[in-house]
């Protein structure tokens, strides 16, 4: 099939690169200014975690990138206790750890480098796509701004009963795989998983349309690349792209050209999805942890109040799409549907099929904005339709404005508000960070650390150490396991008790750590767990102190001595 001429792929003009590259820089220099904040804010002899949100799953990511720094290829969870041969293999983590040892730059800091560089491809490639289906530049650089910077209707929302619960921003569960600009700003894995999604997409239909089987060749590459990065993603895709080679097949008459270059960027992704399967039989502690204990997708109203008006206008845009758009337009509203039907899949891990959504949400809304405006090809807008799409854009900002504004509140008050939630601090004391500096010093692989949640966030990353209970859905069990924790702190509990519960389960090192959560005694009175303070590690003979600084203290179990 020969493609007609509004469908063969097309590059932007060499006179759009300048801007779309500064732009796209912009907006990813911008995104560390908060982060640049949180490290002006540090405290003397503190240490700022690098992070703006949700340390917990921040830290999950570090702890791999710390196993590759330390010369692991292959990777296990050490946010739980359970034997693990160590089986997972992530392309991206091993890089950033390997790029962390050459370089000798801190984890934090290699992790913003690879999400800032992400971040840029991620436009980059956007930019491309959206040449794809926007005729005149004005409408793709407006394309290009509104995906980075849109977000829905949270704002408009506060805590309280009966209140609406958006994904962008609001009272509920934030879902930054669903937002562009969260993605942007929070992750290098979901940076780099909505670039290869784009990519995907570009190369997967220029094949179809043209035949070309380079095309073939680099979208089968970018599918088994982010089949190891984020495997969940390929569900969508391979929905996606199995529909459009229909709609190419009935509707656009293509040959059976278009089936074999399928087949062929199919064959090149198998590996990695023959190997997430092989994990998952294999019964690794690892990727059982990450496929039963995820969170349900969020009610279709407060995913469609997320994306907000952009969604509005891309419900325009589909119809002037079926009506009279191109190829390209057409797989921008298969991406859409079959997207969000995948969100409420029948499966554990329903919620992550959402990442990237927002692409062709706002490019399918500029395609409903150009519907009064007659585009011409690299013709530019009237001044009123750049007026209009620039109004649509700010009135697109204020959740991510209003996300940041929560960001810069939990730097300045160290998440105290989540305490309760057992979210880890975004600091770490001088106390709490020379207790995991001996940790790293003196403990090995085959050590496990028993500590509260919160420091033990830290550990994986910082000590390089496994820990009983440090994350709420990567530790097996952690509801059972924060109750035994509790058990062995409280004052009554007996001390036989205590050492059978510590041997029993292999814990090497127990940390004591009463560091207030706040400088305000009200908040240390709230929120320190008073059990910290009532058991007294010295009384016992089968522990034996190893470090102590300030508020906290590490004890090491000692051997059993044989009768």
């Amino acid at each position: 099939m020969m493609a007609d001429s509004t469908s063969k792929f097309s590059w932007p003009a060499r006179g759009e690169w300048p801007w779309a590259s500064l732009v796209s820089a912009a907006v990813m220099l911008a995104t560390c200014f908060p982060y640049l904040l949180g490290w002006g804010l540090t405290s003397p002899g503190s240490y700022y975690s690098g992070l703006l949100t949700n340390p917990d799953e921040h830290n999950v990511y570090l702890s791999l990138m710390r196993q590759a720094r330390d010369g692991a290829w292959l990777f296990s969870d050490l946010f739980t206790s359970e034997p693990q041969r160590g089986l997972v293999l992530n392309v991206l983590w091993l890089k950033l750890g390997i790029l962390a040892r050459l370089t000798h730059l801190s984890l934090p800091v290699v992790y913003h480098i690879a999400r800032v560089g992400a971040g840029w491809l991620l436009l980059m490639a956007l930019y491309v796509l959206a040449a794809q289906v926007l005729p005149s530049v004005s409408a793709r650089r407006a394309g290009l701004l509104l995906a980075a910077l849109a977000s829905g209707f949270g704002w408009l929302f506060h805590s309280g009963p009966g209140q609406p619960h958006p994904v962008d921003f609001g009272p509920g569960l934030i879902m930054p795989e669903a937002i562009t600009f969260l993605t942007l700003l929070l992750n290098p894995l979901f940076a780099s998983s909505v670039f290869l999604l784009i990519v995907i997409y570009l190369a997967a239909a220029h094949a179809f349309l043209s035949g070309s089987v380079r095309a073939a060749l680099l979208g089968g590459a970018a599918a088994l690349l982010l089949g190891n990065l984020h495997s969940y993603d390929l569900i969508p895709v391979v929905a996606v792209l199995a529909a459009f080679l229909i709609y190419l097949l009935v509707v656009r008459r293509a040959g059976g050209r278009a089936v074999l270059l399928a087949l062929l960027m199919g064959a090149i992704a198998a590996p990695s999805l023959l190997y997430q399967l092989w994990l998952q039989r294999s019964g690794e502690v690892s990727v059982l942890v990450k496929m039963v204990n995820q969170p349900p997708s969020p009610e279709p109203r407060y995913l469609l109040l997320g994306f907000g008006l952009p969604l509005l206008l891309a419900l325009v845009g589909v119809v002037r799409a079926v009506r009279g758009g191109n190829d390209w337009t057409r797989l921008l509203v298969l991406w859409l549907l079959l997207g969000f039907a995948a969100v409420y899949a029948p499966i554990s891990f329903q919620r992550k099929l959402v990442e990237g959504l927002y692409v062709p949400i706002c490019l399918l809304a500029v395609v409903g904005l150009t519907g009064w405006v007659r585009e011409e090809r690299g013709a530019r807008w009237p001044r009123a339709a750049v007026l209009a799409a620039a109004l649509v854009i700010v009135a697109s900002l204020p959740s991510n404005l209003f996300f940041l504004q929560r960001g810069l509140g939990d730097l300045l008050t160290n998440n105290v508000q989540y305490a309760a939630n057992l979210m880890p601090p975004l600091y770490l004391s001088a106390d709490q960070r020379a207790a995991l500096a001996y940790l790293d010093a003196h403990a090995g692989r085959a050590d496990l650390v028993l500590a509260n949640s919160r420091l033990a966030s830290y550990a994986p990353s910082l000590a390089g150490v496994r820990v009983y209970l440090g994350h709420w859905s990567e530790t097996l069990n952690f509801a059972r396991k924060l109750g035994e924790y509790h058990a062995f702190l409280r004052a009554a509990t007996p001390d036989t008790a205590r050492e059978t519960f510590v041997r029993g389960r292999g814990i090497t090192y127990v940390v004591f750590d009463h560091t207030p959560l706040a400088v305000d005694a009200t908040f240390d009175t709230l929120y320190l767990l008073p059990a910290e303070r009532a058991f007294d590690p010295s009384t016992t003979d089968w522990l034996e102190p190893a470090f102590q600084q300030g508020s906290v203290a590490i004890y090491r179990v000692k051997e059993r001595m044989l009768a």
